[in-house]
Formats: C-alpha cells, structure tokens, sequence
C-alpha cells in the first residue's frame, strides 16, 4: 500500500531546523496508524519508509525507514543521496512487518 508524499504543517518553532527528521516520519506513522484506528498494541514489528526530494546541498535525496520495536520507534535506514531518489522509492508507505 501507497501513500502521499508528506504533506503536513511544520510543528517547529521558527528558527529551527526545517529538514525531514526521524521525528517526522514517527509523527507521520503514528498519525497514519491512529487514523487507520489501528491500537497501539498492534504496532509492534510494523515498518515504514519514507523518501523525498529535499534541499540540502550536496543532497537532494533522502530515505528514511522506521520500525516499532520494545515500544519506541526505531530508526533502520538514514540514506541522504546526492542523485535524489527514484520514483518507485518516494513517498511513504507501510513496509513487510518484522
């Protein structure tokens, strides 16, 4: 399953960091799993990716992936790219559970 690019207001306060964080991508998942009314007890093992352009000289690619894992989210993938990410990669998505 598929999903849109991220596209939500930025929670920062001005001043601050304006890039795509893990923080973001915890964000994200959790507000897709809540909206699906999925209950936390059933996110344990549950993998997401998220991939985009961004502008952040020398990059203009960046992948990230998560998974629930004890409790917290954990990141498994950090992967900034000079060549940006293909569109088969883009966007966010739920990954294979673990």
């Amino acid at each position: 399953m598929y999903f849109n690019p991220m596209q939500t207001q930025n929670p920062r306060e001005e001043g601050q960091c304006l890039h795509f964080q893990p923080a973001d991508l915890v964000a994200m998942v959790e507000a897709h799993l809540r909206a699906l009314e999925i209950p936390e007890s059933d996110w344990e093992g549950r993998r997401f990716h998220w991939a985009g352009a961004i502008d952040s000289p020398p990059f203009n690619g960046l992948v990230m992936q998560c998974v629930r894992k004890q409790g917290d989210w954990a990141l498994t993938k950090l992967d900034r790219r000079k060549d940006g990410v293909t569109s088969e990669e883009e966007g966010f998505r739920e990954l294979d559970r673990v």
